[in-house]
């Protein structure tokens, strides 16, 4: 199988840069699978899993939490907001701030549209870390 280049960056450091067979992401609509010879395209991502596929059958998995990603001349760079392996969720950590973001959203009075997004963010990276480190093992 013919393998690509996928770049992950964050805006503090770049996580990897390596030659690929294939690469599942979540994007703010829906999972997406990228092969070599992808068509070019930006996209915003979403939050959940990261699956990365190499030659040899090994894998890669992360949670991923918004940036975007670009496909051009066969490179896929991921933008990432927030990415944590998979392997290093803590799980109560991922407990508690699911649980803050929750009693935040519930608090009563009235939140600006900007902050309950923000909540929401955190709510559903938080459960995604949650799902994930469930999944993991």
């Amino acid at each position: 199988m013919a393998n690509f280049n996928c770049a992950i960056v964050t805006p503090s450091e770049q996580i990897m840069d390596d030659e690929v067979v294939e690469v599942e992401f979540p994007q703010w609509d829906g999972q997406r699978g990228i092969l070599t010879g992808a068509a070019p395209f930006v996209g915003r991502l979403g939050t959940g899993r990261l699956r990365i596929r190499y030659e040899q059958g090994a894998e890669k998995n992360f949670l991923l939490a918004g940036g975007f990603a670009e496909m051009h001349d066969n490179k896929l760079v991921l933008v990432a907001d927030e990415i944590v392996p998979i392997a290093e969720i803590d799980t109560a950590a991922a407990k508690s701030r699911f649980d803050a973001a929750v009693a935040a959203i519930a608090e009563p009075g009235t939140h600006s549209p900007e902050a309950r997004e923000r909540l929401e963010h955190e709510r559903q990276v938080a459960a995604a870390a949650l799902s994930l480190a469930g999944s993991a093992g």
